[in-house]
Order: C-alpha cells, then structure tokens, then sequence
C-alpha cells in the first residue's frame, strides 16, 4: 500500500513517478491511494480509477459540530457554519473554535468572505501564536522538512539552539505528534508554521 495524501502539493516529477508505477501495478496485489482536494482534467493521474469521497450530509455535519461545542448554539449559527462547512469535518471541527461563545449563542453571522481553509489556516496560526516562541521555531524546523524524520529534527533544533523539549508544547497545543514519525495534525498547520 502506497498512500498519499494532499497529492495536489507534490512536485509534478514525483506525482509522474507514482502514477507510472501506479498504472504498472494494475495487475499486482499493490494498492496506491491519491487523495487530492478537488479533481482537475489536466491532472497527471487522469485514468486511474478514481473514488469521489463527498463530504458529510447536513445532518451528520450537525452532529460533528454538536459534538465540539459546550454550551448554547443559534440554530442559525449553526446552519451557517454547517453550509460553510460543506460537508468538510475539519472545518466543522475548527470553525466553531474562531467564535466566542456569545456569537456562537446569541446568532451573530460568521465573518462574509474568505475560503473556508483560508479561515481554517488563520485559527491555526491564532493556535501558533499560543505557544512559546521556541515552539513556533521549533514546529516551522519540523515544518521545512516534509519527511517528519524526528531524529532529523531534534538534530537540526539543537543545531539551532532550540530546547528539546520545546516542542511539547506543540504537541499540547494539539498542533503536532509524535510516533514513528513526525506528523502536523493537517497539512494546514505545516502551512501555517
């Protein structure tokens, strides 16, 4: 199994590679998964066989977003965010978190304007800023190399200068983890370091 995610950010050398060897495989007990945001027609991976993955229906979407907020919702704040949302769970999971629980309550209309990532990214830089500056140094080290090679990364933060430890605070802050590899919680907040 070879997947990737966010294909529509690979260098076009890459993605010309792994759908050569995808169209190879056909025939092979080998899976390899693309999953970008938006289809396009002059996309190296026109061809493949290819699964459209909607996004959740009104109803679901209202209980995501149910399931994120702790007290009073306006029913028409709720609507709004839900048809913001689009289905998106990631958005439903993070537009909520840009309101103060007075405008989340009391009906005031979401902010006009703005791609809905757009806004996301914005509450992911708002969480950047939350943490300590050696944290944010830290993530935006881990940010330059998409590998999430954590020995790679601890090596050139203590080059830099940059405490050990400080990226727990990222990791508090829920904007990054730790395992086997270095992972962002979404390719947004990379974006945002």
């Amino acid at each position: 199994m070879c997947p990737t995610d966010d294909a529509q950010w690979l260098d076009r050398a890459s993605v010309q590679a792994l759908a050569f060897a995808a169209r190879r495989l056909l025939a092979d007990p080998v899976a390899v998964v693309f999953a970008v945001r938006e289809p396009s027609e002059d996309w190296e991976l026109r061809g493949l066989p290819e699964l459209v993955v909607e996004g959740l229906g009104d109803a679901d979407a209202r209980l995501v977003l149910a399931s994120t907020i702790h007290g009073p919702l306006d029913e028409r704040v709720r609507d709004r965010i839900v048809a913001e949302a689009r289905g998106n769970p990631l958005a439903l999971l993070e537009l909520p978190g840009q309101l103060t629980p007075a405008e989340l309550a009391g009906g005031f209309a979401l902010p006009d304007g703005g791609r809905v990532a757009g806004r996301i990214e914005q509450g992911f830089v708002r969480r950047l800023e939350s943490v300590p500056r050696a944290a944010r140094r830290w993530l935006l080290v881990a940010a330059a190399d998409p590998s999430g090679d954590g020995i790679l990364l601890w090596r050139a933060a203590g080059r830099l200068g940059i405490a050990a430890d400080a990226g727990a605070a990222a990791e508090e802050a829920g904007l990054i983890e730790f395992g086997a590899r270095v992972r962002f919680r979404h390719p947004l907040v990379r974006s945002a370091a």
